[in-house]
């Protein structure tokens, strides 16, 4: 179950959220966007499809968007720096032009060398700017490798499913309704998907709705909007399925990103 002691989050740039936490568990989830993970305290036993192995204070490693992965610390809290960067963003920190190919790491994880320690002491600098963690991270995903081949199941149906639950990610869908829009049957959808991508295909479906929740934060809408935009029951429900992926309520980043832009606007009026 995924236990989080504490987490809070900042948005330094339109495209890079910010996640510091300490955290001891983490269930299979996702995220739409990248994850960097620099880990400062503890060890932990990290799984995806891609790759598995241990991560240990000092180590930085890495998923691509919808990468199903989970997280475990045997013994103490890990506390960790969590970057998500959008597509744009981490194209800009490698210089290359525009694509409209997918971008995957295939770097899984960077043990810890002076890298990574620098990377892990620039984002735990008390007062850090935007500027500098791009500088940082600009140094960090220069020695991981990239792939442009589309990540896809090798399963089709699941792929097939994948592309539909992202195209209607909008709104609710019974897995039936998924099922006969594949044409197939829902209990063989449920097996096929659940051994290709790691959860059942209705947990998907929820958690990319989450993540898109989770940019519509980000943009400054109000939770409850959210909640209706998304097609959750409630503002409840929304909470719910939020901590099943942050381990931390939604009204948790609706606030720490609100009190930075206020922070920030107050910042830039002029003096009288």
């Amino acid at each position: 179950m995924t236990q989080v002691n504490a987490m809070s989050f900042a948005l330094p740039h339109s495209n890079l959220l910010r996640a510091h936490a300490t955290a001891i568990e983490f269930d299979p989830h996702l995220h739409s966007t990248y994850s960097i993970v620099a880990l400062r305290k503890g060890v932990a036993e990290i799984r995806s499809a891609r790759w598995s192995g241990i991560a240990r204070a000092g180590d930085v490693f890495f998923f691509n968007p919808y990468e199903v992965h989970s997280a475990s610390c045997s013994e103490e809290n890990a506390e960790y720096e969590t970057l998500y960067p959008s597509k744009d963003f981490l194209i800009g920190c490698l210089d290359h032009e525009r694509l409209d190919e997918p971008l995957h790491f295939q770097t899984a994880i960077l043990g810890t060398s002076s890298a990574t320690v620098e990377f892990i002491d620039t984002l735990f600098t008390p007062v850090i700017e935007g500027n500098s963690i791009e500088a940082a991270l600009r140094q960090i995903v220069a020695r991981c490798d990239f792939s442009t081949d589309a990540v896809q199941s090798p399963e089709p149906l699941a792929r097939r499913a994948c592309l539909l639950i992202h195209k209607n990610c909008t709104r609710a869908m019974r897995t039936e309704e998924l099922a006969r829009e594949l044409g197939v049957h829902r209990s063989h959808l449920i097996r096929t998907f659940s051994n290709a991508v790691g959860m059942a295909p209705q947990t998907y479906l929820r958690q990319v709705r989450v993540a898109k929740a989770r940019e519509l934060i980000c943009e400054g809408s109000d939770l409850s909007e959210v909640a209706f935009m998304l097609d959750f029951s409630d503002q409840a429900h929304l909470t719910r399925e939020f901590k099943k992926v942050f381990g931390v309520p939604p009204g948790a980043l609706s606030r720490d990103i609100g009190r930075r832009r206020k922070e920030g606007s107050s910042r830039q009026q002029p003096l009288s």
